[in-house]
């Protein structure tokens, strides 16, 4: 089976070809992944964020706690056909006219195995669904929590330890979906820089600001 296909560009973002996703890894070749953060505004007009459990058998970042849904664009695709990451990692089918798009950000990793060059076009999704209406992928996803935007926002700007989350996870055991609940601390997250944790959680804060408990999906 030939290896998949991305899209590559130089540092400004303008395209300048395709490689396989292995040699951008090894190359630390720019390309594009799809981020969508998952929200719930609940009657009482509070937000809530779902954060994904990376699968213990990522290569990066392994159990720890990450945006909603996120992965590489394929060769071809434009930033909102991400959208079938949702599809694939939690099970929900949503359209592309309901995404909000918040920001790209670009994001520089390495470590000994390998150099990950990214943009990320980042989107919201607001729902009214539950967890019990989601399947999560195995071998991609360990899990799905819900936590309180402004517990999220105190956290990234270290006015608390620890914060208190309930959520949808796999047995490890009989790989059945289960719920579980407790308390998460700052190393439990993807360790972003702060400042994008900010950006995102300020920028959410301001979506969900700008929705009356009328609107609220």
């Amino acid at each position: 089976m030939d290896e998949e296909l991305i899209d590559i560009y130089d540092e400004n973002m303008n395209p300048i070809g395709m490689a396989p996703k292995s040699q951008a890894h090894k190359e630390g070749l720019w390309h594009k992944s799809f981020r969508c953060w998952v929200i719930k505004i609940t009657p009482e007009h509070k937000c809530k964020v779902w954060l994904q459990l990376r699968s213990k058998n990522k290569q990066l970042y392994p159990k720890l706690l990450a945006t909603s849904v996120a992965g590489h664009l394929k060769q071809g695709e434009n930033n909102r056909d991400g959208i079938r990451e949702i599809k694939e990692e939690i099970g929900l089918n949503i359209s592309k006219e309901n995404l909000v798009k918040l920001f790209t950000s670009k994001k520089s990793y390495r470590n000994d195995e390998m150099i990950d060059n990214e943009f990320n076009p980042t989107y919201l999704y607001e729902t009214k669904l539950n967890f019990s209406d989601l399947t999560l992928a195995p071998n991609d996803v360990d899990g799905i929590f819900e936590f309180d935007l402004e517990d999220l926002q105190n956290m990234f700007n270290h006015k608390i330890e620890k914060i208190f989350s309930s959520g949808l996870v796999r047995n490890e055991d009989t790989n059945e979906q289960e719920y579980k609940s407790g308390y998460f601390r700052y190393e439990d997250f993807v360790p972003h820089d702060d400042s994008y944790y900010q950006k995102v959680f300020s920028t959410i804060k301001r979506y969900c600001d700008s929705q009356s408990p009328t609107q609220a999906a």
